[in-house]
């Protein structure tokens, strides 16, 4: 006989987000329609038979996945679907999964097959205006060789100009997501000797690419240049975190030199200042000690020591002792 299943509840669905589900519908379905403004919370709370605090949350939900905007003393408004959006949203997901080595090797798959996809899609769809707008972005990006933080700047545009020239609001959206975590990225591999100017070197050959309407050549030249710039980034990181432990090594040490010697120059505490006659307290120890003991009974009569040996007691008149 098999076993009782256990018991399991099910959490009854909030209202509001019932309510939510439903406007989406709607708006899927056209009903309510893009730019538009939508039923007033009163007309929905009676259309859906719930409150108007329901409704409110309901709108919150939508606003928050970019369905509607909610203004102050305004119906709320069907938004159009934007690029804008969704870099916000995918901005947030990079942030987190690039904290980590196993998120940035993740991100750089995504890139690869994106920006490979972007140049692929730039040179099939590009007009006379765009190659001379990416020739522009070439020139303004090796104009800058030598200068790193306006290089780092152009090398971004030159790739985002490549997104622009797509018309794909997605393809943008998600670049302009990539734009801070590729502006850290090229920070890091620019410090590397000619890192610019094989950069530059990979832009031309792209730029050659989507010129010629080569789509297969675009993808191929975009594969080969970010290949190079995920292993010099890599190579990088290990080389500055080396750089840096050495560089904590060699602190250290030196300090501890320092204080060593210190510590060896300075005088050593003098013994307390002796009384006029008194014992000598020297290497061998203050009298009493064992050197002591052996300096006053060992040592011959007239002999020195630490303190001056007897002489014969004084007769007193008359030859008594």
């Amino acid at each position: 006989m098999k076993p009782p299943l256990s018991v399991m509840p099910l959490r009854r669905r909030k209202r509001s987000d019932e309510i939510a589900e439903h406007i989406e519908r709607a708006i899927s379905t056209g009903e309510f329609k893009e730019g538009a403004p939508m039923p007033s919370e009163k007309e929905l709370a009676e259309r859906f038979g719930v409150g108007r605090p329901s409704v409110r949350e309901a709108l919150f939900t939508l606003q928050q996945q970019g369905l509607v905007e909610i203004t102050s003393g305004t119906r709320a408004r069907v938004t159009t679907p934007s690029g804008k959006f969704l870099a916000g949203q995918v901005a947030t997901l990079i942030r987190r999964m690039t904290a980590t080595s196993r998120g940035q090797e993740h991100m750089e798959q995504v890139r690869l097959l994106l920006e490979a996809g972007v140049a692929w899609q730039a040179a099939r769809a590009a007009t006379e205006e765009d190659i001379t707008s990416l020739k522009e972005a070439l020139d303004a990006n090796t104009a800058a060789l030598g200068n790193i933080g306006l290089f780092v700047r152009t090398d971004v545009a030159f790739h985002a100009q490549l997104a622009v020239i797509t018309r794909n609001p997605v393809f943008i959206g998600i670049y302009d997501a990539l734009v801070g975590w590729l502006i850290d990225q090229r920070t890091t591999t620019i410090h590397m000797p000619d890192a610019d100017t094989l950069s530059v070197r990979d832009h031309t050959a792209i730029f050659e690419a989507v010129a010629a309407r080569d789509p297969m050549r675009a993808f191929n030249e975009m594969i080969g240049h970010l290949r190079l710039i995920s292993e010099l980034y890599r190579e990088s990181k290990a080389l500055s975190e080396e750089i840096l432990r050495q560089v904590a090594r060699d602190v250290a040490g030196r300090i501890e030199r320092e204080r060593a010697a210190m510590w060896t120059a300075m005088p050593r505490s003098s013994e307390p200042q002796q009384a006029p006659g008194a014992p000598s307290h020297g290497k061998g120890g203050r009298t009493g000690g064992k050197a002591g003991c052996v300096g006053r009974h060992e040592a011959g009569p007239g002999r020195r020591t630490g303190t001056r040996a007897p002489g014969p007691r004084s007769r007193k008149p008359g030859g008594a002792n």
